[in-house]
């Protein structure tokens, strides 16, 4: 099979017409929304108590941002699982049960005294944290009737899109009255409790889903519009994650900025993401899919070759543009996904695609800005990073051409 030759599709078998309308599924819609925002919240909360965490344990940059690396690889073993382990076990339970699990992980950070614990504790945070996103999105497709299933998309992607505002906003005002230790303890006992709200009042995800195939592997393995897709899931989810967890560091060592002010720039930075996140899809749908994706690549490289210039201001002029950017590019990348490949293959290709990018794009790209940061400084990783997301843009072209364009 290859998959430039196959027709359109829509973007998953998931979405059944006799879900109810929009205005009815929409309460429940958000209510996966709110897992999404909590399961993201959860490991975001990390980024700006790094400089606490580094003070207590004894730890340097490059040490730290490792510790990211390995709750990426535990994410990544957790997203490669579910897609079999979803023909086990329900969306819906897999969904509640990754947020309780968070939670719970968190709370075993909070006694964490030294670098070799908080190592286990990390990859666990991942391997529990990585179980949500092909259970939420499966349980959201059950929610959302095709026709919806672009708004259902944007509802959940707000998620992550507000935690980037909330979390530097609630970790400071946590640091005003407790520690990092207190910090987590309370992101722990607020995942556990909406964890256990969803299992218990939450509707959709009750179906199994089938096992990947082998025939099925085989074919998304040799496509490069497989692994093409995982570069650009990588580079998104780099500017998505591994920027916003190294920028506190940059701010506070590199541009001598008080935590404080670093969390509340960092916050300030955010704001426009959840708009972003709308209205990418929205533009995807008039400009096309590509060009869309072209433009936010080489708009996000700029900016991140702009927050190596030693300015505040040029600096937080880079990180708004850049987190808009990465905001607005992944409904275009699920949208391309979908008009690539049909609905039978897109799990599988999720399969391979998603634990890869999130492998480069969590683990890879934080520790990789955290050794550089540590021997050239900061700046110099974000001119690298931005020069990658230039570059991506050269493969586009291994896209199918637009229909109409």
């Amino acid at each position: 099979m290859t998959a430039d030759t196959t027709p359109p599709a829509a973007p998953s078998a998931m979405q059944a017409d006799t879900a109810p309308a929009f205005a009815a599924a929409l309460p429940w819609v958000g209510l996966v929304g709110l897992l999404f925002f909590v399961n993201y919240g959860s490991r975001a909360m990390l980024a700006p108590l790094l400089l606490s965490i580094e003070a207590d344990l004894g730890l340097d940059h490059a040490q730290a941002t490792r510790l990211l690396f390995l709750m990426a690889c535990g994410f990544t073993a957790s997203l490669a699982a579910s897609a079999f382990l979803l023909s086990r076990v329900t969306p819906r339970r897999m969904a509640a049960f990754s947020c309780m699990a968070t939670g719970a992980v968190l709370m075993g950070m909070a006694v964490v005294r030294d670098h070799a614990t908080a190592r286990y504790m990390f990859v666990l945070m991942g391997l529990a944290a990585g179980l949500y996103f092909p259970a939420g999105m499966a349980t959201l497709g059950t929610l959302a009737r095709q026709r919806d299933w672009g708004k259902a998309v944007s509802i959940h992607e707000l998620g992550p899109n507000l935690s980037f505002v909330a979390v530097p906003l609630l970790a400071e005002a946590g640091l005003r009255v407790t520690d990092w230790r207190g910090v987590l303890l309370a992101v722990g006992v607020a995942s556990l409790l909406t964890g256990i709200v969803f299992a218990w009042v939450g509707r959709g995800g009750r179906t199994l889903a089938e096992p990947p195939s082998v025939r099925g592997f085989t074919g998304v393995l040799r496509s490069p519009l497989t692994w093409l897709f995982a570069w650009l899931l990588a580079v998104g989810v780099a500017g998505e994650y591994a920027v916003f967890s190294v920028l506190p560091l940059h701010l506070v060592d590199g541009m001598g900025l008080a935590p404080s002010t670093a969390n509340g720039l960092l916050a300030a930075s955010r704001v426009i993401t959840p708009f972003a996140a709308l209205a990418g899809g929205w533009v995807a749908d008039r400009m096309g899919a590509r060009r869309t994706i072209a433009a936010c690549l080489a708009l996000t490289g700029i900016a991140l070759l702009a927050m190596a210039v030693p300015s505040a201001t040029v600096v937080m002029a880079g990180m708004t543009v850049q987190g808009a950017m990465t905001a607005f590019i992944f409904p275009a990348i699920f949208k391309e996904l979908a008009r690539c490949w049909p609905a039978g293959y897109q799990p599988t290709v999720l399969c391979i695609a998603t634990p890869a990018s999130s492998l480069l794009g969590t683990g890879a790209a934080p520790a990789l800005l955290g050794l550089v940061g540590q021997t050239l400084g900061f700046g110099t990783g974000f001119a690298l990073l931005g020069l990658l997301a230039l570059v991506s843009i050269i493969p586009l072209r291994l896209l199918p051409p637009e229909a109409g364009r």
